[in-house]
């Protein structure tokens, strides 16, 4: 049995320079520091194995159990306004009202796997192996990127009047987007292999 856990802390003003992370103030780097998309505050991971000895019963003998427990904090993504907001002709970098970078909380990971195993000796060298294998067992929805595009230059409840809002919206925080805040990419559902190993 093994059990791990990982308390961190990631901060950036950028975490790589592609086009879309142009800072909105070029002369202010300093206002881009903020908590890093990469910036996972907790994680947990424990694996195990149980395995019956070969002295047991011929109906409980040599099955061997595997798991793998993976629990980790939400991570972090910018809440984007959709459009060149601040009108610099440059709009896909420009975020809502003077919302700092990474204030967008995601979801947590939760997965679980399971291993199960059982072997047959067919002579001294030769054995045979029945594998079933099960990854995300819950079926847990577990959430890769949202959607951030807000929609508006500012969040609406707290500036109606800014270019993009419209009038009652009961979307997340008021945004004119239905999308925003919907899952945009998403980790693997639960997943099943089965697998016949010969070794000699």
């Amino acid at each position: 049995m093994n059990l791990s856990y990982t308390l961190g802390k990631g901060l950036d003003n950028g975490p790589n320079p592609s086009f879309v992370l142009i800072p909105q103030d070029t002369k202010n780097l300093q206002a881009e520091r903020a908590l890093s998309a990469d910036d996972a505050r907790h994680r947990f991971t424990g694996n195990a194995t149980f395995s019956t000895p070969a002295t047991f019963s011929k109906a409980t003998r040599n099955f061997m159990l595997s798991t793998i427990l993976t629990l980790e904090s939400p991570h972090r993504f910018t809440k984007f306004a959709g459009f060149d907001a601040n009108g610099d002709v440059f709009g896909v970098n420009d975020r809502v009202g003077i919302e700092p970078r990474n204030t967008f909380v995601g979801d947590s990971l939760k997965t679980l796997d399971l291993r199960l195993a059982r072997s047959f000796s067919i002579d001294e060298r030769t054995k045979l192996e029945f594998i079933a294998e099960t990854f995300n067992l819950s079926n847990t929805l577990n959430v890769r990127f949202f959607n951030t595009t807000y929609g508006a230059e500012d969040f609406c409840p707290f500036n109606p009047a800014a270019a993009g809002c419209v009038a009652r919206s009961t979307n997340r925080e008021g945004s004119p987007n239905p999308a925003y805040g919907t899952p945009r990419a998403i980790f693997n559902p639960r997943q099943m292999q089965f697998a016949v190993r010969l070794s000699f």
